[in-house]
């Protein structure tokens, strides 16, 4: 019987020869045109988060003394190490939930991985191109892994951004760093120890914390592969792999049948990303593109609406596991919430999330009307749902106190691959996000040297910089 080849080893060698040897050929204008609006949007969602507390408590415990030396933090004067930086960049891409998602990753890709690339492409003072090179294939593996774990890695509580993100991170942190196969092999091996991220924090601070986490594991286990520290070289196989260990689906065979496929096309195209609309978890933007059309249709009053059943997959409620939320963090991953704040702000904004916002008297009252529901079609005893749980179409039913029944359905919300984002829409987030911080003229400066693959990313990330003590630019 032939002998099963190491999966590690197979894995980093195919990603290095398919990086570091075919890389500019392999990865195309579509592929970059792509990783390039996945960059523009998680800077936006950066400064939507720009002087939020969990960001200046992060900031003010890695940067206790200013320093003038190092990578950047996105639209702050502070500089630091690139690890560390890559911690508060990663937590300010997600903490709005803003940033984008991958179905078959099952998390954000974005938040996890670009914060390491930008730390290291602006330490090696890499042009874009070559970072967004490394974050296509970054991007690649994270959301390979997410098929490979897949279903049951999620339903055990693991977060996916968090978990496989640390492989993307590390992944591109290598391949900007140049590091040989057997550097690679450590590094894999270094940051399994180090991946992590449970779904029980989704709601608090410490869910956007992940993304910075993963993202800062993945520069350091590069870095100290790099100086030759050691780990375990074949990770993903025999006894106690991370895959045994992250999920009950997990094959070593699977691996190397799926290799071949990798980058044939490469994820970043197809399927995609999906880029958001709203700023909050993925599975509600179904109920809320619902919302939308309703009202749209009907213009209904909130006033007479005596109920709300919203139809979903099994896996919303276990996900979405604040019903009542408390604060804004908690709405942002509350399906009841969501549905509401769609109702009486005609569409969620980033306003709707403050802690006051959640406490208006007409959120309460109108949750109080919702019913959550699984319908038998939608249960985890059918497979094909299972694997896919979060691409299952959303039903809302509004009943009326005038005894008239109105139903959406939405099987693809806005922002999703099938049903993309136009051009207007993700402009328009932009502008939203980093307008408080930067003059129209700025915006479009930064938003030109963002498609300039020349553009070296420690120029770029200078040109985020808000200038001190000044809140909303005028041109």
């Amino acid at each position: 019987m032939k002998p099963i080849p190491s999966v590690t080893p197979h894995l980093t060698r195919e990603i290095v020869q398919t990086c570091l040897i075919h890389l500019p050929t392999k990865v195309g204008l579509f592929e970059r045109e792509t990783a390039t609006k996945c960059l523009i949007d998680s800077l936006a969602c950066a400064f939507a988060a720009y002087k939020e507390s969990p960001i200046e408590n992060l900031k003010h415990t890695l940067f206790e003394h200013a320093s003038t030396q190092g990578c950047s933090v996105i639209g702050y004067p502070e500089q630091g190490r690139s690890d560390d930086v890559a911690l508060i960049n990663g937590t300010m891409i997600s903490l709005q939930l803003f940033d984008d998602n991958q179905a078959q990753m099952r998390g954000h890709p974005s938040g996890p991985l670009l914060p390491a690339v930008l730390a290291v492409a602006e330490e090696v003072n890499a042009s874009l191109t070559d970072a967004l090179n490394a974050f296509v294939v970054g991007y690649e593996l994270e959301c390979r892994l997410g098929v490979l774990l897949n279903p049951s890695h999620y339903e055990q509580g693991w977060h996916a951004t968090a978990t496989q993100g640390a492989f993307g991170a590390v992944m591109a942190s290598a391949i900007l760093m140049r590091l040989s196969t057997e550097q690679m092999l450590h590094a894999f091996g270094i940051v399994a120890s180090m991946a992590s991220g449970i779904r029980r924090n989704f709601g608090t601070m410490t869910m956007s914390l992940h993304s910075g986490i993963a993202a800062s594991n993945g520069v350091k286990a590069a870095k100290l592969a790099a100086r030759g520290f050691t780990a375990d070289p074949e990770i993903f196989e025999g006894r106690m792999n991370i895959g045994q260990v992250l999920s009950k689906d997990w094959v070593e065979s699977k691996v190397l049948m799926d290799l071949p496929s990798w980058g044939q096309p490469f994820m970043i195209t197809s399927p995609g990303p999906s880029l958001k609309l709203y700023p909050c978890g993925r599975p509600p933007l179904f109920a809320v593109d619902c919302v939308v059309e309703l009202q749209t249709k009907h213009r209904l009053k909130v006033s007479d609406i005596k109920s709300i059943v919203a139809e979903v997959s099994y896996m919303f409620p276990r996900t979405l596991i604040h019903s009542r939320p408390i604060n804004g963090l908690q709405a942002k991953t509350s399906l009841e919430y969501c549905i509401a704040s769609a109702f009486l702000d005609e569409r969620p904004v980033l306003s709707s999330f403050t802690d006051e916002a959640v406490w208006r008297p007409e959120i309460l009252a109108l949750i109080d009307l919702i019913t959550v529901s699984v319908p038998p079609q939608l249960s985890e005893s059918h497979e094909a749902v299972r694997k896919a749980p979060f691409e299952q179409p959303v039903t809302l039913r509004v009943q009326t106190h005038s005894g008239h029944q109105f139903t959406e359905t939405v099987a693809h919300h806005k922002g999703s691959p099938e049903n993309p984002a136009s051009h207007k829409d993700l402009d328009a987030k932009f502008f939203d996000c980093v307008g408080p911080w930067h003059s129209t003229q700025k915006m479009q400066s930064i938003l030109e040297m963002a498609k300039e693959g020349q553009t070296l990313v420690r120029n770029l990330m200078q040109q985020l910089k808000v200038q001190k003590d000044q809140n909303r630019k005028t041109d």
